[in-house]
């Protein structure tokens, strides 16, 4: 018999202490490291992201969309067409293995990926373009190779439900805004046909090119964010996401990348671990979460997925966090089996399935010292996790904010955060824009209540408040003094009354430390605007 984590577990929480900004990693404000100012000066202006991961002696960094300049906003590597605009970076760990040395004065200089005798910052390629809004999502490395997961916002096209994969269902009713989806380039964005005029309602053609009438996009019903309403059923449309391998001859290229349809994962996090036995449960002397660094048969990918970015939690739609793993991957050939968590038996161990349809949501409203406190936030953006052995717990950040300014001729009602939720976007709770912290004894959870980690702030508070007031990291229109942020200003992407929010957060497991009977985390972190990935260090207490 199987049963979902009971509410009733009463959990000890880590607790967070306080959180140091040590100052702009990369982008604005970040000094360039040397082997990128000469013999040729790298065009690079700034990014955003950056997973990390441990190989070859070295942190490896993987950042989302890249401008090689700011004001027009140019992608970086124009000599491969502009098709990729995402880049790479590198830290010496042998002379930054101490993340005590990091500090306001002294941050580790990052090493950006560079076209060999040119001023072009090196692009991301996994054999598929990656433009605005397609990034990495995680990277890990086995010991001997390395790969990563990257999000290409194509869905999938049907007529039935037997043209769709992974127990997911055809939405004839589904039709797309934009390239369609067996179009490489561009974005596919879904849409309820006869809804607007920009709506195409025949997703497939037939070999003359002719659209195919009642055809639309594969989804998942089962999905926490599925709804009879016109967002549900967009934002629980599967996506293609691909995994591949690095290339050992070029940084840049991902080849034999395998392709997984999936909307609880396409929002995903990934970390590898020594040892992980389903059937041992919680029983911490069979599990070893400490990252994959020897042999075996038990060394695997542990994953965490949403499927999305932004919830509308009022109607009923919310970011449920789901996980999986699979077998860690070997180099000379690999599978990406996906075994999916749907819940846990009648003696807490828990149980997996090999389709998505059956995985369910783990645990996210534990009662601690006998009251049962939240769930899930509207606005989780990206997620990071890292098991902390000196504490014995997985710890995971969440959350941030998003912009709500209208955006001509399309956003008018609500901005960015419209193109997450639609026509419900005024129901969406912006919360305080803060960067959450949530803790678990396994990966399954049951997950602690949130707590704040850093608060970006609410941007019409008056007086300003939080990172929006001089010293901060985020940008308000109203804060012109010294020591307000700076602005990113693009044609692309520009607004009088723009200010900034955080998102992306990144958990360097290298530079997670014992402190007392706690850890320091040195973290990073995105923002907009400016346009920025900046380090922090957080203090996590038992």
């Amino acid at each position: 018999m199987l049963t979902l984590q009971c509410t009733s577990i009463v959990l000890a929480e880590a607790t967070v202490g306080p959180t140091e900004v040590l100052g702009p990693f990369t982008g604005e404000g970040a000094p360039l490291h040397p082997d990128n100012l000469s013999p040729h000066r790298i065009e690079y202006y700034g990014t955003d992201l950056g997973w990390s991961y441990e190989h070859g002696g070295q942190l490896h960094f993987l950042f989302g969309d890249t401008m090689a300049t700011e004001a027009k906003a140019e992608p970086i590597e124009a000599s491969s067409g502009e098709e990729y605009d995402d880049c790479f970076g590198t830290v010496d760990l042998e002379k930054w293995a101490d993340p005590d040395r990091i500090t306001r004065e002294s941050i580790p200089l990052l090493k950006l990926g560079q076209n060999p005798g040119t001023s072009e910052a090196s692009a991301i390629n996994p054999g598929h373009p990656l433009g605005l809004f397609k990034t990495p999502m995680g990277a890990f490395s086995s010991g001997r190779r390395e790969f990563a997961v990257f999000f290409t916002a194509k869905p999938l096209g049907c007529r039935t439900d037997d043209d769709c994969v992974n127990g997911l269902s055809c939405d004839t009713g589904l039709g797309y805004v934009g390239e369609r989806f067996d179009n490489e380039d561009g974005l596919t964005l879904a849409c309820i046909e006869g809804t607007s005029e920009y709506c195409n309602a025949d997703t497939m053609t037939d070999a003359e090119g002719r659209p195919i009438e009642n055809s639309g996009l594969c989804t998942d019903r089962s999905s926490s964010m599925w709804g009879a309403t016109g967002t549900g059923r967009t934002n629980s449309m599967a996506y293609k996401v691909l995994i591949g391998m690095r290339s050992t001859e070029n940084p840049g290229r991902y080849t034999d990348t395998r392709e997984w349809y999936t909307n609880k994962f396409y929002n995903l996090a990934v970390r590898t671990v020594e040892r992980f036995e389903p059937s041992a449960g919680t029983s911490h002397s069979h599990q070893n979460y400490n990252p994959a660094r020897g042999s075996g048969g038990n060394q695997r990918v542990l994953l965490w997925g949403r499927p999305g970015f932004v919830g509308v939690g009022k109607k009923g739609m919310s970011l449920g966090l789901y996980f999986a793993y699979v077998d860690l991957p070997r180099d000379g050939g690999f599978s990406w089996h996906v075994h999916y968590y749907t819940g846990v038996d009648e003696n807490g161990v828990p149980q997996f399935s090999t389709k998505e349809s059956a995985a369910v949501p783990v645990d996210l409203n534990a009662t601690v010292a006998g009251e049962q406190r939240d769930a899930e936030y509207d606005i989780v953006d990206q997620n990071t996790f890292a098991w902390v052995d000196h504490l014995k717990k997985w710890i995971m950040f969440f959350g941030g904010g998003v912009s709500t300014l209208p955006i001509e001729p399309t956003l008018t009602k609500c901005g960015l955060i419209e193109l997450f939720s639609g026509p419900d976007c005024a129901a969406v709770d912006l919360g305080n824009g803060a960067i959450r912290m949530r803790s678990a004894d396994n990966p399954w959870g049951p997950w602690s209540p949130a707590q704040d980690v850093v608060v970006g702030g609410d941007p019409s508070a008056r007086p300003l408040e939080g990172h929006y007031r001089p010293g901060g990291m985020l940008r308000h229109p109203e804060c012109s003094v010294k020591g307000c942020a700076p602005h990113t200003d693009t044609e692309i992407y520009s607004l009088e009354k723009e200010y900034g929010f955080f998102y992306g957060p990144n958990i360097i497991e290298s530079w997670v430390k014992p402190a007392g009977d706690g850890v320091d985390v040195v973290w990073n972190l995105s923002t907009w605007d400016p346009y920025r990935v900046i380090l922090l260090r957080t203090r996590i207490n038992p």
